[in-house]
C-alpha cells in the first residue's frame, strides 16, 4: 500500500516542526515494514541494528559482506594486468603432470559456523598460439592442445573437475582468417568460462577458493576473473 502521511498540509496551513517530524517518523516505520521507533537506533533516520555495511578493499577489488563476498580483477584492455598459466608449470611440456593455481585468482573467506556456501566464478582467457614442436608422450600436435580451467576449494591438487572447461590452442595465430567472430570461440583460442558449485562447512575456519589450470599450451593469458560467494548459515 502507499505511504499515508499522518499530517497533510493544505493551502494556508501553518507548517510546524512537530508535524513535519511526525511525517518523517511515520515514513521511517513504513519503510521498515512496521518496525517501531523503539526497535531502531536513536538516530534521525532508519538504521536497524542488524544491518552492517560491507568492507570494500579497492586495491584487491574485493567486497566482504555479512553473508557474502564478491570481487575480481579486470584487465582493462587485452594483455593489460593479465595473469598467466603455462604448460611449463603444469607438466604439459616437462616434468610431473599437475594442476596449478592461476596467480591472482584466489580469495580466502572466514566462515564463523556451520553453513552452506554457493560459489560463482567467471574468467576470460586467450590461449596460445603455441607452435612449438610436438613432444611424443608429453604434448599433442599444436592443433589439438588444450588448456583446462576448474575452480578449486582448499587445495589446487583437488580441483572441481566436474566444473572443468577447455579452450583450444589458437594454432593459426591471431592474425589469421580464423578469428572471432568469424570462427567459433572453441576454435579461435579465446574462452569465457563460468561455473557454480556448492560447499558445506561443518564449523568455523578460514577457507580458500580460486581457479586452477592444467595446460598443454606454453602461454595462456587470463584477461580477467570474477567471483561471488553466498553463505547460508544453518
Amino acid at each position: 500500500m502507499a505511504y499515508p502521511p499522518p499530517n497533510t498540509f493544505l493551502t494556508n496551513t501553518v507548517i510546524d516542526s512537530a508535524a513535519v517530524q511526525g511525517n518523517s517518523d511515520a515514513l521511517r516505520v513504513y519503510l521498515h515494514d512496521g518496525v517501531v521507533v523503539g526497535d531502531l537506533r536513536a538516530s534521525r533516520w532508519a538504521d536497524t541494528r542488524h544491518v552492517q555495511s560491507p568492507v570494500v578493499d579497492p586495491y584487491l577489488g574485493l567486497q566482504h559482506g555479512v553473508t557474502g563476498h564478491q570481487g575480481g580483477q579486470s584487465s582493462g584492455a587485452p594483455l593489460t594486468r593479465a595473469t598467466l598459466t603455462t604448460s611449463y608449470m603444469t607438466g604439459g611440456k616437462y616434468g610431473a603432470v599437475q594442476w596449478i593455481p592461476v596467480p591472482g585468482t584466489a580469495v580466502r573467506i572466514s566462515v564463523r559456523r556451520a553453513c552452506t556456501a554457493v560459489f560463482h566464478f567467471r574468467c576470460e582467457l586467450i590461449a596460445g598460439p603455441d607452435d612449438s614442436p610436438n613432444i611424443p608422450g608429453r604434448i599433442p600436435d599444436e592443433d589439438a592442445r588444450l588448456v583446462t580451467v576448474a575452480p578449486y576449494f582448499g587445495s589446487t591438487q583437488s580441483p572441481r573437475t566436474s566444473q572443468a572447461q577447455d579452450t583450444v590452442n589458437n594454432h593459426l595465430g591471431w592474425n589469421s582468417a580464423e578469428r572471432s567472430p568469424e570462427s567459433p570461440y572453441n576454435v579461435v583460442g579465446w574462452g569465457s568460462k563460468t561455473g557454480t558449485f556448492m560447499q558445506t562447512f561443518n564449523g568455523p575456519g578460514e577457507f580458500t577458493f580460486g581457479v586452477a589450470s592444467f595446460s598443454q599450451i606454453d602461454r595462456v593469458a587470463f584477461l580477467d576473473w570474477a567471483f561471488s560467494v553466498e553463505t547460508f548459515y544453518c
